[in-house]
């Protein structure tokens, strides 16, 4: 702390003396106007004389140019006088203006950091700074874990749909619509996720609705004419294209459409006003009144409805989080009175999972192998999210979720990979071969695990 104070006082007096030098500094004594003129129009009558006598002018000549030389000298000089009176010749040292600013300076330079400075952080190398919100670890190794995933199973149509929401909520909007665009395929042109990816392709260019957006939002009201997010920016569309009067009349048909508590309602009522003022009509004929409020939301059983989809469709990150962490909310009170309900589980925890609340997504998980403890796939889902960290042992609860896996499946691969590394860690021969050599007899003969178990199988003769 000591040795910020004195670099600051050090820098504070270099820049007080900066600004003294030249306060301090003798100014160089200035001609009067008046001798200035004076000398300027003797140079003139001198190049006279010389011109003269090269005989470039005649003696008439010089005569008149004598005078009229005369003449502008003695107005100059009447001239220089009273601008000259009350004016200093010289410039002195000004030394009360040095000393005021030699005090002033530093107290105000302190005067300003005491309330705002903080000398007592560390210091943060410039590189590691960061000018948004921290996105959670735990919601960074979900996703790298999901990318990884989807690199061995890439016809994983709920896997791609949750990395595109995952990239969209971190504001990756051109990996969203990358994402979204597998999805869309392997869901065979889903109208819910063809919104969610033109929505995703208008984002990544920066509120431009281009040619695949708009075809994709039309695709998605010929499938549901309802879609307030297609109708809402295919209007945009609209008025990026120079047609106001259709901007206007799609939004105000979703306006009339809308229940008065939507969130995009406003947004409309604001865009309705805004583009009919530019073509000279009066906002209230063309805004239609919306529908009376719906009732509040409740998640459904299969996931948020459409008019929930909708909803959100128009808000802003945190008014659409909001919304989300309600739904999810919603839904965990639900399945306390029903905790038979398996899927409502599986939901809850992925649900947990994108909002960064790893633990509580554990617990939905825990609570789907409850509900239904002889389904192989909700013991995977549990087990994935305890799958360890590289390098780092498997702790007992996944061993232990991956024998159930084991005894429901035999051949799961999953299974009889992490139980064979732990067999041969705990010096388990034995088990340790049954289990490699099963789970290569599955796999293809391309497969690039193949050498490396292999090699450990040669390892345990």
């Amino acid at each position: 702390m000591i040795g910020f104070w004195l670099a600051a006082a050090a820098l504070t007096a270099v820049a007080v003396l900066l600004l003294l030098r030249p306060l301090l500094r003798p100014a160089a004594e200035m001609l009067p106007t008046a001798a200035f003129s004076r000398g300027i129009y003797t140079d003139q009558l001198a190049e006279i004389e010389r011109d003269l006598g090269r005989g470039l002018l005649t003696p008439e000549q010089a005569r008149a140019a004598r005078a009229e030389v005369g003449r502008r000298l003695l107005a100059a000089a009447a001239e220089a006088d009273k601008a000259d009176k009350g004016r200093h010749v010289t410039a002195g040292p000004s030394r009360k203006l040095a000393m005021v600013l030699t005090v002033l300076l530093p107290l105000a330079a302190l005067g300003l950091y005491l309330p705002l400075g903080r000398p007592d952080l560390p210091a943060v190398p410039f590189a590691s700074r960061t000018t948004g919100p921290q996105v959670p670890p735990q919601v960074l190794q979900a996703m790298e874990r999901l990318e990884r995933s989807l690199k061995d199973n890439p016809d994983n149509l709920e896997g791609w749909t949750l990395l595109g929401g995952t990239y969209a909520a971190l504001g990756r909007h051109a990996d969203a619509a990358e994402a979204y665009r597998k999805a869309v395929g392997l869901s065979q042109g889903n109208a819910e996720l063809m919104s969610a990816f033109a929505e995703s392709l208008t984002n990544a260019a920066d509120g431009i609705v281009g040619p695949e957006a708009q075809s994709s939002f039309e695709a998605v009201l010929a499938a549901d004419p309802g879609d307030a997010r297609a109708r809402y920016y295919l209007g945009i569309a609209r008025q990026q294209a120079g047609d106001l009067q259709g901007a206007i009349e799609r939004w105000a048909a979703l306006l009339k459409d809308s229940p008065a508590d939507a969130p995009w309602v406003e947004p409309l009522r604001q865009r309705i006003r805004a583009a009919a003022e530019q073509i000279g009509v009066d906002p209230a004929t063309v805004t239609p009144s919306p529908q009376p409020p719906s009732p509040p939301p409740a998640m459904a059983e299969g996931g948020p409805t459409a008019e929930q989809m909708q909803s959100m469709a128009a808000m802003s990150p945190e008014q659409r989080q909001g919304a989300i962490r309600g739904m999810v909310d919603g839904l965990e009170a639900r399945l306390k009175d029903n905790p038979a309900d398996v899927e409502g589980w599986l939901r809850l925890a992925r649900a947990r999972s994108v909002l960064g609340e790893p633990q509580a997504a554990l617990d939905a998980l825990r609570q789907a192998t409850r509900a239904a403890p002889e389904r192989v796939d909700v013991w995977l889902a549990l087990a994935q999210s305890l799958a360890p960290a590289e390098d780092q042992p498997s702790s007992p609860e996944f061993l232990e979720t991956m024998r159930t896996v084991l005894r429901l499946d035999a051949d799961n691969p999953q299974a009889l990979y992490y139980l064979g590394e732990q067999a041969a860690a705990e010096g388990r021969t034995e088990a340790a071969r049954d289990l490699f050599t099963r789970l290569l007899a599955q796999l293809p003969p391309d497969a690039p695990i193949r050498a490396d178990l292999q090699k450990r199988l040669e390892a345990l003769r």
